[in-house]
């Protein structure tokens, strides 16, 4: 049986835009610069927690309160999240596919709320979120606890996301890589839009 394991931010919901514009409230509530191209580039690259715990040492703020903040920010603006374009007809097409659905996140709890609010969490068998504690991509402690809970077989899992954290969690695992914007390689395979997929299977 195939297997799913997505990534949420920037591959299932279209949350970057959000998540940057709480950046900059938060940036501007501690009253430390904010240049967008600069702070996309490290979320993309590396994750936001690198990004705040790199503000908090650089301009001396503690990084609880910069993270409650921004945490506080993000959750006020849920309902400005959407879908990313296909994504609601391919979790439908893996439903008739019989693909099952999990998701392994580095989003808090947040994102359970996210999930019901678009009415998609009905897809997933699970939702591995920073809550579950687990060390973070690109360690593969989070998709190896699914891996075994499921007794997923490795040759049939990919790991969708968009980043190349996603690529290297999935390399770590031991799994296959489908990626939005990372290259074709022996692990991954490039797709330009989530629809994509079904050409794959």
């Amino acid at each position: 049986m195939k297997t799913f394991i997505w990534d949420l931010d920037g591959t299932l919901i279209n949350s970057y835009p959000i998540l940057l514009k709480s950046l900059e409230e938060t940036f501007e509530h501690f009253e430390v610069p904010y240049e967008i191209n600069e702070v996309r580039k490290v979320v993309l690259n590396q994750s936001v927690v690198s990004l705040l715990k790199q503000t908090s040492a650089d301009y001396n703020v503690k990084y609880e309160e910069v993270k409650i903040l921004f945490s506080d920010k993000l959750r006020s603006k849920n309902k400005e999240i959407k879908l990313m374009d296909g994504a609601l007809e391919v979790l439908n097409w893996t439903m008739e596919k019989g693909i099952e659905n999990y998701i392994y996140t580095h989003k808090s709890k947040n994102a359970i709320e996210i999930l019901s609010r678009l009415r998609i969490e009905k897809y997933f068998s699970e939702v591995v979120t920073s809550s579950n504690g687990f060390q973070r991509k690109p360690h593969s402690e989070g998709v190896d606890y699914l891996m075994n809970k499921y007794q997923l077989e490795k040759d049939h899992t990919y790991y969708i996301g968009d980043r190349n954290l996603d690529v290297e969690v999935a390399i770590n695992a031991n799994i296959k890589s489908i990626n939005l914007t990372q290259p074709s390689s022996e692990i991954n395979v490039n797709i330009s839009k989530l629809t994509d997929i079904y050409a794959l299977f």
